[in-house]
């Protein structure tokens, strides 16, 4: 309530801005107030102003008109219905009537004028108002790009227009031209909810400093969008539209225009991952794999902290999860799972993969280990895996390398570690490895058996990046990126404490991209 309160203080604030047209509004009721010949005008002015405050300011009716009327960011909007100019224009003649002599009345006149003009601002002012640059009173760069988009339409014969533009272009667009469609509005910027959640992807990408084009071109498939519009004056360092099938058809003073042909076909097969983590949080392990079809592969989840953030996530990207793979019961892994499992009904999980650690004491993992809690639960979906066990969720090819087999680590609690299922996805060209928490000896025994069969075009790195340097399993894998999910505190430590440092110094330096959580979230498109 305190909150409603506070933001309806807020919004008056700026409608009374700087002037004292509300002190002068003010003054003129309390005059009515004492004039008893004026009482009917007096009632009428003085309880409608009493009535709007106590609707105004009241949280319960304030929350009300804000949720369900006009929204919180424009709730100043109500203090139009202040009869300010009418109790202000009404007293001024009411004292001008009341004077004698026409000097007299002329005089109060003129000073009135002078009151009304000191007190308040010229609506005229720079903030508000700006030259019309054409008769449709629109920015002539929204026009532009609008009239470049129908030309090259009309010329190639294309009936479908949707268009992704920056942020200072999005109210006008559609002002000009409705039949260019946009994937969200101005709602989006105000922070309000995107009807979908790869709308709000595209509208956070646009909305970022480094724009991730490959990602803004696989979301803007998804939601149809054909055209982009770019500002000429933010440089692109790296990849361009044009990299990712843009091509430039105009452009105005201000804005490249590019178009992108997309068939529905063009991305079957190909897979979005994409890894989580909060750059000043602890270290965890979130992945989720999409494709435009709509199917989700969710990788371990993170600990019982993370469980909100998982489900939220997950009911963004439709609340039906095709495949749940755990890697092992770390809390850092399986946490999330184990809360949502017990407590959620709104996510749908068709199947679960996981290793079998039905052989080990639980008491005597550590105390990272979730192993009780986790065998505890009764999973109808649940499938266990075991070392080279392939399968298939919705067309991508999984190949588990390492899973537990009842021995191993045992004598130093290192079974879970060593135990975790270790597993490589493979789409139409491309594949990635996923090392969960495996520690030296199981990849020594994973290279020296699969050799150049390893090669893989990317890598989520053992134990969060925080394993000791192992250059022989690294160079077998031969990735051309690196996943550390692991915190900006673990990336930058130098004492010796953690290994990702040098770990990602020595990626770095052979040329393989490093992404962590001072980034996230990542993405990379499996092809």
């Amino acid at each position: 309530m305190k909150g409603i309160f506070e933001t309806v203080m807020s919004m008056y604030d700026s409608y009374n801005g700087n002037g004292m047209q509300m002190a002068l509004f003010f003054a003129c009721l309390f005059y009515l107030a004492l004039q008893k010949k004026e009482n009917e005008k007096r009632v009428l002015f003085l309880g409608y102003t009493l009535l709007f405050f106590i609707i105004c300011f009241f949280p319960v009716t304030a929350k009300i008109i804000m949720d369900f009327c006009i929204g919180e960011d424009v709730y100043w909007r109500m203090f139009w219905l202040l009869p300010s100019a009418i109790v202000t224009s009404y007293t001024g003649v009411l004292v001008i009537m009341r004077s004698e002599g026409n000097v007299k009345r002329y005089v109060l006149l003129f000073m009135m004028f002078l009151v009304i003009g000191m007190t308040g601002t010229s609506v005229y002012n720079s903030s508000m108002f700006e030259r019309k640059q054409n008769n449709y009173k629109l920015p002539q760069e929204a026009v532009d790009v609008c009239d470049i988009i129908e030309a090259d339409a009309a010329a190639n014969g294309i009936t479908h227009k949707k268009l992704i533009a920056g942020n200072d272009l999005v109210a006008f667009i559609r002002q000009y031209d409705a039949d260019i469609l946009m994937p969200y509005g101005m709602d989006a910027i105000r922070g309000h909810r995107i009807e979908t959640e790869r709308a709000a992807e595209i509208f956070r990408i646009m909305s970022s400093d480094q724009k991730d084009w490959e990602s803004l071109a696989w979301f803007a498939a998804a939601e149809r969008c054909n055209y982009l519009a770019y500002p000429k004056e933010e440089e692109i360092s790296g990849d361009t539209p044009e990299t990712y099938g843009y091509q430039l058809v105009g452009a105005s003073a201000a804005y490249h225009v590019y178009r992108r042909d997309v068939k529905e076909t063009d991305y079957n097969g190909e897979w979005m991952v994409t890894q989580y983590g909060g750059a000043d949080g602890e270290p965890l392990m979130f992945y989720t794999i999409e494709d435009q079809q709509g199917h989700l592969i969710v990788i371990d989840g993170g600990c019982k902290e993370d469980a909100d953030f998982v489900r939220k996530r997950l009911q963004l990207l439709g609340g039906h999860v095709d495949a749940w793979i755990l890697t092992h019961p770390h809390k850092a892994h399986v946490g999330a799972f184990i809360k949502l499992f017990r407590k959620s009904k709104k996510i749908q999980i068709d199947t679960v993969y996981a290793v079998d650690f039905s052989g080990l004491d639980a008491g005597a993992q550590g105390e990272e280990s979730m192993l009780a809690e986790w065998s505890a639960l009764e999973i109808e979906q649940l499938r266990y895996v075991k070392s080279k066990d392939t399968f298939d969720v919705a067309g991508l090819s999984f190949e588990v390398l390492h899973a537990w087999d009842g021995s191993g680590g045992e004598e130093n609690n290192e079974a879970l570690h060593d135990g975790s299922m270790m597993f490589r996805i493979s789409a139409n060209t491309e594949s990635m490895l996923f090392c969960a928490d495996a520690g030296k000896r199981v990849r020594d025994s994973v290279r020296t058996q699969y050799k150049e069969a390893l090669a893989s075009d990317y890598i989520q790195m053992p134990n969060h990046g925080n394993s000791e340097p192992d250059p022989d399993f690294y160079k077998a894998v031969d990735a051309g990126a690196a996943f550390f999910d692991a915190p900006k505190r673990m990336m930058q430590e130098d004492d010796g404490a953690f290994f990702n440092r040098e770990n990602a110094c020595r990626m770095y330096l052979d040329g393989t991209a490093v992404y962590s959580y001072e980034t996230t979230p990542n993405r990379i498109i499996l092809k």
